[in-house]
């Protein structure tokens, strides 16, 4: 376990401060501290590599027993790179030279500057990301590096990314990878091309899909093979420490913002397979982020990072500031929920952002764990006991894993992709389905699994599969789903599966062989019924299920019809093998933004019965959005982590026989537990945590 805090971000905090700060640090019960050593602060002067203040952060830290982890800020590019190759500059959709500014919350070096596809560009960040491995490699204090910050690429720009010369050359290449030659890129498209010139990316959404969706599947493609030209930087000069990396929001929740399109900063699945571990950065009261939510994005970083270490790579240190609109403060109760939640949920790591408040734009007086928000002494005292668990229990905790999940959610990035193309940031559909359903499981507090089309090793270990707004699903994918229902899985399908093709081109119903291979015949899709609700029936019990988006009619001949619309069949059941298909004709999980809860909660749970998926643990009555649990191993011992209201009474239930022969029951955190048969009746710490153990 790693328990760190961000501290570093030239110019701040000023040198002056810097002994008595990691003092604090130290008391605070941090053993780690992060640094962002930024290329343009470093090399201002081309060739002069100035780590004088790394250094002494670097031998201050080591004197006082911290370790420290480097973040390499190579996209804040040093001025001068654009002087010596002002053609290399990254280019807007509207073709226009994209100027580079300090950023928004930092003023050492530049962005967006020179493209990430122009190889002068690369080979100056080569040079440095070089030079920095060897510089300190040897340095007994460091743990190890964050080679890429929040994957950014594409900052304060006035327009999207990138239409450089270079990166249509690269665009060109990767087509011709993927389709052999131009004649393959025309048979895919659909066009006639003269020349490669021709061949352009797509640049507004809602003109051909095809173009738009290339492009962006381009974009996400190079932003994994950016991070693997980091990683291997790094690991030639330093051939020892871990290198990981961090997303800013986990790809279920990246269906594009501002200027940046879907996913242009990577699909999580592949960037975890190029590192050592990965992470995600959550700030719950910057964007008022619920327990819920917060949940959903542990378990996409989790899930994306598979067998790999993950961390809460940037987890709130103090009360937010965006500009001068004071946001709410870091109560120590509501940090260590957080903190907990994730360390219950599989989390290797914590890195708290950041020691000191900001101090530059429209973050200046925020985030700072120490900072003056009112609760920094509370948050000192309750970090300080925290550290000291971690320490105490530091086999136990990193041997953990959670549960093996049994019900799975496709994350199909295509579908962010195709949506994005006709209604740019303005859509949502795809991702409110993919995040509704991965809620409702939040609610009914079922452990889940996040799998994306290319990651489906752990499909064996499902018995319920769920694939929201499927419109968009690649063969391959498909064809192992359908590989997994035959053996025994239960799958539920929304509206419109396999619709549209790799290259964005509409299927007509009767074309969807795939989707018929799972006995998903589609006859259209009709408006949604006037009471935004349909009548479903699951196993022999009726449930009212939220609609949205639009209905589907299904050919029934040999399949159960589920539910009706005008007379029509709109949701059906095959059997397929020794598994079964359940499709249904429109998009519940979006549905339940708008029309009563209880239903789609009601008929989700009993899918989860009717797929043989009891849980390990039941909390009460709690709904996931208050009391939330995560169970596991640790070796030969169990683990419990509970997490809700500071000094909750809750009534926990256990499978029957879970607890046979394994007192006595310890409670880390100060938290009270009496044992009653396969009950539990616990009090929760005065945080809100507790974590159980039977030895």
């Amino acid at each position: 376990m790693l328990l760190g805090v961000q501290y570093y971000r030239p110019p701040s905090p000023d040198p002056t401060r810097w002994e008595a700060d990691l003092d604090g640090v130290v008391r605070a019960g941090f053993d780690t501290v992060q640094l962002w050593l930024i290329w343009g602060w470093v090399e201002a002067t081309e060739g002069v590599l100035d780590w004088s203040d790394y250094d002494r952060l670097m031998e201050l830290a080591h004197a006082r027993g911290l370790h420290v982890v480097i973040s390499t800020i190579t996209e804040m590019q040093p001025a001068w790179l654009l002087r010596r190759h002002p053609d290399a500059a990254a280019v807007d959709h509207l073709g226009r030279v994209s100027p580079s500014t300090t950023r928004v919350e930092a003023q050492a070096g530049v962005t967006p500057g020179g493209s990430f596809d122009d190889p002068r560009v690369l080979e100056a960040m080569r040079v440095f990301l070089d030079a920095a491995g060897r510089h300190f490699a040897g340095h007994p204090a460091l743990v190890a590096w964050d080679c890429w910050n929040e994957n950014r690429w594409a900052m304060e720009a006035a327009g999207h990314l990138d239409y450089s010369p270079a990166s249509i050359r690269a665009f060109q290449d990767w087509l011709r990878e993927r389709h052999g030659d131009l004649d393959g890129v025309a048979r895919a498209w659909r066009r006639r091309f003269g020349g490669w010139e021709d061949v352009q990316p797509g640049r507004t959404p809602g003109l051909p899909y095809t173009d738009l969706v290339a492009f962006q599947r381009f974009l996400t493609e190079r932003a994994r093979k950016h991070l693997r030209f980091r990683r291997d930087t790094l690991r030639a000069a330093d051939p020892v420490h871990p290198i990981l990396a961090h997303c800013g929001e986990p790809s279920v929740n990246s269906a594009g913002s501002l200027f940046e399109q879907p996913l242009s900063r990577g699909n999580d699945f592949a960037l975890a397979d190029e590192l050592d571990g990965y992470g995600c950065s959550s700030f719950p009261h910057l964007t008022g982020m619920s327990p819920l939510e917060l949940g959903i994005r542990i378990e996409a970083t989790r899930s994306a990072a598979g067998d790999r270490p993950f961390l809460l790579a940037e987890l709130q240190g103090g009360g937010g500031r965006l500009g001068h609109h004071v946001l709410p403060p870091v109560t120590p109760e509501e940090q260590q929920r957080w903190l907990w939640n994730g360390i219950g949920r599989g989390a290797k790591g914590v890195i708290i952002w950041q020691w000191r408040d900001e101090v530059l734009g429209r973050e200046s007086g925020g985030f700072g764990f120490a900072g003056d928000d009112g609760h920094a002494p509370g948050r000192f005292a309750a970090m300080a006991r925290t550290g000291e668990l971690i320490r105490e229990h530091a086999a136990l905790l990193d041997a953990y894993r959670p549960e093996t999940a049994r019900i799975g959610v496709l994350f199909l990035p295509d579908t962010y992709y195709l949506e994005w193309a006709q209604d740019g940031n303005e859509g949502r559909q795809a991702q409110g389905s993919v995040l509704g359903w991965l809620a409702i499981l939040e609610q009914l507090q079922m452990p889940y699994e996040v799998l994306d089309p290319d990651h489906l090793g752990r499909l064996d270990d499902l018995r319920l599969l769920v694939l929201p707004w499927p419109l968009a699903v690649p063969d391959h994918a498909l064809a192992a789903v359908r590989a997994w229902v035959e053996r025994g899985g239960r799958l539920v399908t929304e509206a419109d599966l396999h619709a549209f093709d790799d290259e964005a081109f509409y299927r007509e119903p009767g074309e969807r062989t795939a989707a018929a291979e799972l006995g998903i015949r589609s006859r259209g899709r009709r408006a949604l019924p006037g009471t935004g609700t349909l009548e479903v029936d699951l196993d022999g019990r009726a449930f009212t299920v939220p609609a949205a988006g639009w209905v589907e009619e299904y050919d029934s001949a040999g399949a159960r019809v589920a539910a009706r619309h005008d007379g029509r069949p709109v949701a059906v059941e095959r059997r397929i093998g020794a598994g079964s298909v359940l499709g249904i004709g429109t998009f519940l999980a979006r549905g339940r933004l708008r029309a009563p809860e209880e239903g789609a909660l009601a008929f989700v749970g009993a899918l989860v019965a009717g797929a043989g998926i009891e849980p390990s643990v039941r909390v009460g009555d709690t709904d996931g959005t208050t009391v939330q649990w995560r169970r596991g191993v640790s070796g030969d011992e169990e683990l419990l982590f509970l997490v809700g209201p500071p000094s909750a009474e809750l009534s926990v239930t256990l499978r029957e026989g879970d607890v046979d022969g394994l007192a006595p029951l310890d409670a880390l955190l100060g938290a009270r537990v009496v044992p009653d048969g396969n009950s539990l009746h616990v009090t929760l710490s005065e945080w809100g945590v507790a974590v159980l153990r039977w030895r």
